[in-house]
């Protein structure tokens, strides 16, 4: 017969609270992990906008008898909002290889044709934008900047590259910054072209937050201002996660918006976006490159969206209404003289054959080379190519 040994009840009681401790410990480690990934899978792996098209539509979109090539381009698309955070610029896009999505590890988007260097000898032209320059929904080979290569090159130009900086949210101020810290690590283009004027108005917010701001906010907040209540819930897994389910989070995957509610609030973006480029044509008088500036065409002014396959609601604009009552405004005080004009293209009312856009504003194949045709014959008659 085994003798039961005796416990003291305060030592059963310790061990029964410690294994409590553990397991509770435990099961909150897994349910972080596992409320984590569940966040991730929502983040990055959701449908992509387009990703419901059905084979006519992808068509009639983007003019073309590939249809496929789209719907595995649209695919990759989502890849967009993988981003890091980046000193000075807030965050950047994360290299990725794709089939007809590529970011270098050098941060540019891949042109689609020929490896680029920025070590190689030869004139070199930067593009900067957001992601219609970058080329949402549009392969490798049918972005802005890679239809101007090609026509740059086909022109005669075959030592020219063209290097694709455009990225997902960015606007003037952000592109600014990216182009400086490229100038003080010593590479400098021969020209720097800077598309712009939906994201600015985008977002309506001065003095400039990207965005990623509410997120860098929650990360560099100082515990020690916070009670620890707060504090757990906003750095936990769980607690975002229920958020995100109930619908209290209403933060975008990608980015946000903010509405221009007065003349004033346009003003202060009209503002901005052209300090920012007159921040830029002194830097490039100074240093010894040429700056080209593009006021891109929207949805919003000077087009007339019943000419779309299919029809798109006011709603879809969402923020992008803001560039709506902006480039009215902007036109009228270039007219008065009022803005730096100098090496500006405005291209507000160019329209290309066939389709325009293949969403609410990002740009359609055709519309991408009638905008870089346009960009193109202005380097060419300017000489801005050494």
């Amino acid at each position: 017969m085994s003798r039961r040994r005796y416990q003291h009840p305060l030592a059963r009681l310790m061990t029964t609270v410690a294994i409590m401790f553990l397991v509770s410990t435990l099961l909150i480690v897994l349910a972080e992990g596992a409320a984590g990934i569940a966040l991730k899978r929502m983040k990055s792996g959701r449908p992509t906008y387009m990703e419901a098209y059905s084979e006519d539509a992808i068509r009639k979109l983007y003019n073309t008898e590939d249809p496929e090539l789209y719907r595995q381009t649209i695919a990759e698309s989502w890849r967009m909002g993988e981003t890091v955070y980046s000193p000075f610029v807030e965050y950047r896009m994360l290299p990725y290889a794709g089939k007809h999505f590529t970011i270098t590890e050098g941060g540019w988007r891949y042109n689609g044709r020929s490896e680029q260097d920025l070590s190689r000898p030869g004139p070199k032209v930067f593009v900067f934008g957001g992601s219609t320059t970058l080329g949402s929904g549009v392969p490798d080979d049918e972005t802005i900047p890679a239809y101007l290569e090609r026509i740059l090159q086909d022109s005669g130009r075959a030592d020219v590259q063209v290097f694709n900086f455009g990225s997902v949210a960015y606007f003037s101020t952000q592109e600014r910054i990216a182009f400086e810290r490229l100038l003080t690590a010593g590479i400098k283009p021969d020209v720097a072209v800077f598309i712009d004027g939906l994201n600015d108005f985008y977002y309506c917010t001065v003095p400039d937050q990207s965005s990623w701001n509410d997120r860098l906010e929650a990360t560099t907040r100082a515990r020690a201002r916070q009670p620890l209540g707060v504090e757990l819930a906003a750095r936990s897994q769980v607690a975002a996660l229920a958020r995100r389910l109930s619908g209290s989070d209403k933060t975008p995957m990608i980015g946000w918006g903010t509405l221009c509610n007065s003349d004033s609030d346009i003003d202060r973006v009209i503002a901005r976006l052209d300090t920012n480029r007159r921040i830029i044509d002194g830097a490039a008088e100074r240093l010894g490159f040429k700056a080209l500036f593009v006021q891109q065409p929207v949805p919003t002014y000077a087009y007339d969206n019943a000419k779309r396959p299919y029809p798109i609601q006011q709603e879809m604009f969402d923020f992008h209404v803001n560039s709506g009552k902006g480039y009215p405004r902007m036109a009228a005080r270039m007219a008065e003289g009022k803005l730096h004009t100098r090496n500006l293209m405005w291209l507000a009312e160019l329209e290309p054959e066939g389709n325009a856009y293949i969403d609410n504003v990002h740009y359609s194949p055709a519309f991408n080379r009638a905008i870089a045709a346009s960009i193109a014959k202005r380097i060419a008659d300017d000489k801005l190519l050494p």
